[in-house]
Parts: structure tokens; C-alpha cells; sequence
């Protein structure tokens, strides 16, 4: 685990890496438009929902601490189970911002806009109940995916394949589906008339978090933002071959999306069923693009030539050789570790035995 990096392109390979991820984000364009826009998204939410906030304030802070512990849960989820290693910290954190804001308070617009066409177009009957399914699969998932292409471009060497893409997307669609929550809360104050602001907010966390949070936004938008990564992979295949899984990624998402709020299977049965289709399906794609980067990292690091150990591949490896060493030097050794999980990452998405 400690021996270092004595391969030259490997170490060049690192050095490329690291100077790259440190000046991703000080790219002026790429800072400005992603703060501009999630500027923008959290002003609209603020326009919309500022007079219940002013008139029902407990009750919007009881939902902002809920939006905050859903965010909290699941982020240390997702970093957990990420292969590897968990995300650098700023690059998780803008997608769950820009889910949250820009994607959540564009989408309020475009939503409001989309529904309205429906209702001309079909009518008020066929507007009530096919609006939801046939405008938040296209205006959400684009907001959100939008989102998700800015930051992998601008960290683009954070996101090395698809399974990075994946964990993008999923941090961006838990900041949007913590928001979308808050909006919710805040609406299910009014429709109850005031009278019992908090529970309404409980009740409306309960249906939203723990029946369906396990199938909402984060598992859509994973599976959009596989796509991205796919497109971005750093490995040499042309692009006319990335086009396709990468837009069937998005359909895939679109159609997850579409079934969850489609006015089909109207029972508690049909909804666990839903949620379940998009838990498993995400699920899915999750276990098929780890063992694919463990298959080829695990190649890498037995290949003949290369210095550094096997014991990189899985955190609790990592912590046995640790507890190895003398307490003084298990400092240094982690940060080895971590430049050598770099090139290993790298690895899981280039290496051909």
C-alpha cells in the first residue's frame, strides 16, 4: 500500500491529475455560470415560496431541518458505498447545490410553463392527470442533467467514467429531491389551511422520504448522469460509439421518471411497486459499473510491472496495513494512499489486461 508510485507514466499520469483537478474550478466561466444559475434557481424558489415562509416560520424551519438530515443521510450514504474511496468534498457538494437550487427553482418555472400547454392543448381532464408524467421527465431530468455536465466539465478529471457520472448524478438529484421535499412541505401547509403546520410538514416528510425516498430523484438522475460519463470516459473510444448508451442512460431516466408519476397503479401496493422499479433499477446500474472498475483495478494492480499493492482496492485493507504501522508514520502512509488511489481510479476505467 506505501510503496510509491515508481512507474514514470504513472507518475505522470498522477502529476496531469492532481494539477488538473486543482485548477478545474478556478476556470472563471465554468465558476461564474454554475454560481449564476444556482443564484438564479434559489432566488425563483424564494420568489414562490418567501410569504409561507413569513406567515408559517416554525413550520419552514421544521422542513428546512428535515430537507438538511435527508441531505446529511444521504450523502454519508453515498460516499460510503462508493467504490474506492468516498467523492472529493466539493465536487459532491455542487452537484447536491445545484440540484437544490438552480435545477429545483428553474424547474418550478419551466413545470408551471409545460403543465399550462397541456391543459390548452388536452384539455383540463387529460392535463390533471397525464401533466405530472409528461412534463417533469423532460423539464427535471434535462435541469438536472444540465447541472451535471457542468460540473463533470468543469472537474473533468474527477469524472474518469461512468460510475463517477453515476455518483454525480446521484448527489445531484438528492439536492434536488431534498428541495422538492421542502416545496412540498411548504404546500402542504396551505392546502391543510395553516392549522396544523408541523404535522403536515411531518406527515409530508414521512410520505416523501421514507416511503418513496428510496426510488425518487437521486436513482433518475444516476442513471442520466451514467450517461455523462460515458461521454467524458477517459478511455479511447471514438465518440460515434459513446452517442448511444449515453442517450439511452437519459431515456432510461426519462422513463423512470415518467413512471413514478404516471397516474398508473393507484393503490399503496402500485406505489412501493414504483419505487422499487427505480431503487432496483438504479441498483442495477450501480452493481454492473463497480464490478466493471473493481475487475479492471484489481487487473491493474497484479499486472506484472506495477509497484504498487492489491491492498489499495478496499477501505478495510486499507485500514488493516494501516494498523501495521507505527501511529507516526500512518499520517504520511494516507496521503501516499491517496495519490496512489488516483492513478488506481484512473486505472479502473483505462486498464486492458
Amino acid at each position: 500500500m506505501t510503496a510509491p508510485v515508481t512507474s514514470p507514466r504513472a507518475a505522470s499520469r498522477l502529476r496531469s491529475l492532481i494539477t488538473s483537478v486543482r485548477g478545474s474550478w478556478r476556470r472563471r466561466p465554468a465558476r461564474w455560470a454554475f454560481g449564476a444559475l444556482c443564484l438564479l434557481g434559489l432566488l425563483l424558489l424564494l420568489h414562490d415560496f418567501a410569504p409561507v415562509v413569513r406567515v408559517f416560520p416554525g413550520s419552514a424551519l421544521l422542513a428546512l431541518v428535515l430537507l438538511a438530515l435527508t441531505v446529511s443521510v444521504g450523502t454519508a450514504v453515498l460516499g460510503r458505498v462508493r467504490p474506492f474511496r468516498p467523492p472529493p468534498p466539493g465536487w459532491a457538494w455542487s452537484g447536491v447545490l445545484w440540484g437544490a437550487t438552480a435545477a429545483a427553482g428553474c424547474a418550478v418555472v419551466a413545470n408551471t410553463g409545460l403543465q399550462g400547454i397541456w391543459y390548452k392543448s388536452a384539455g383540463i381532464a387529460f392535463g390533471s392527470r397525464w401533466g405530472a408524467a409528461l412534463t417533469a421527465p423532460l423539464n427535471e431530468e434535462l435541469l438536472k442533467l444540465c447541472g451535471v455536465v457542468l460540473i463533470a466539465l468543469a472537474a473533468r478529471p474527477l469524472v474518469r467514467g461512468p460510475l463517477d457520472g453515476f455518483f454525480l448524478g446521484a448527489f445531484t438529484g438528492l439536492g434536488f429531491q431534498a428541495m422538492e421535499n421542502w416545496t412540498y412541505a411548504m404546500n402542504a401547509i396551505l392546502l391543510g389551511g395553516g392549522v396544523r403546520g408541523s404535522a403536515d410538514v411531518s406527515q409530508s416528510f414521512v410520505t416523501r422520504v421514507v416511503v418513496t425516498g428510496l426510488g425518487s430523484h437521486w436513482t433518475m438522475t444516476a442513471v442520466a448522469g451514467t450517461g455523462v460519463g460515458i461521454l467524458l470516459a477517459h478511455d479511447d473510444r471514438p465518440p460515434r460509439r459513446r452517442i448511444a448508451p449515453a442517450v439511452a442512460c437519459v431515456l432510461v431516466a426519462m422513463f423512470m421518471h415518467w413512471l413514478f408519476d404516471a397516474p398508473l397503479l393507484d393503490s399503496a401496493a402500485g406505489l412501493v411497486t414504483k419505487v422499487a422499479v427505480n431503487f432496483f433499477l438504479a441498483l442495477g446500474f450501480f452493481l454492473v459499473l463497480r464490478h466493471r472498475a473493481r475487475r479492471r483495478a484489481r487487473a491493474f494492480l497484479l499486472s506484472p510491472g506495477t509497484p504498487l499493492s492489491v491492498d489499495l482496492l478496499t477501505r478495510g485493507s486499507r485500514r488493516r496495513v494501516l494498523r501495521t504501522l507505527p501511529p507516526a508514520r500512518r499520517p504520511a502512509a494516507e496521503q501516499r494512499a491517496a495519490a496512489h488511489l488516483a492513478v488506481v481510479e484512473e486505472q479502473a476505467v483505462l486498464w486492458r489486461p
